[in-house]
């Protein structure tokens, strides 16, 4: 990989953000999709994109996106189930649906991580947990 195409992607990552935020949506469109037809591919930062294409109301891709968001590992159920952006996309089966394998696999995350002593390990006080 070089850092030419890092370096693009970058550009179209921060291009796909400022650009919906100022409602151009035709920008944000062709940004997300030179991400998209590019080598990336981390789930993380396809949730990002995700959001973008819901905002806009592209809901067939925001939700094609998300199968492969919650498919390639992140299913941090809070921010999801409460992000307005998703609003148009949370009518849709499709979304209930995956929404629904995010909770579990994150209750299965939130089990686990308090059964191996998670707090402790990563030196988090009870208090700061709670905050």
């Amino acid at each position: 990989m070089t850092f030419s195409k890092i370096k693009t992607r970058m550009r179209d990552f921060v291009t796909a953000a400022r650009t919906v935020i100022e409602g151009d949506s035709e920008g944000t469109i062709a940004a997300v999709g030179r991400i998209l037809n590019s080598a990336f591919s981390d789930p993380e930062g396809l949730f990002y994109l995700t959001r973008h294409l819901a905002r806009l109301h592209q809901v067939d891709a925001a939700l094609e996106l998300f199968e492969r968001v919650v498919g390639g590992g992140i299913f941090c159920y809070p921010a999801m189930s409460n992000d307005p952006w998703l609003d148009p996309v949370r009518p849709r089966p499709e979304f209930v649906r995956l929404l629904q394998t995010a909770d579990q696999r994150h209750q299965v995350a939130v089990r686990e991580f308090a059964r191996l002593d998670g707090n402790r390990i990563l030196g988090i006080s009870s208090r700061a947990s709670t905050v």
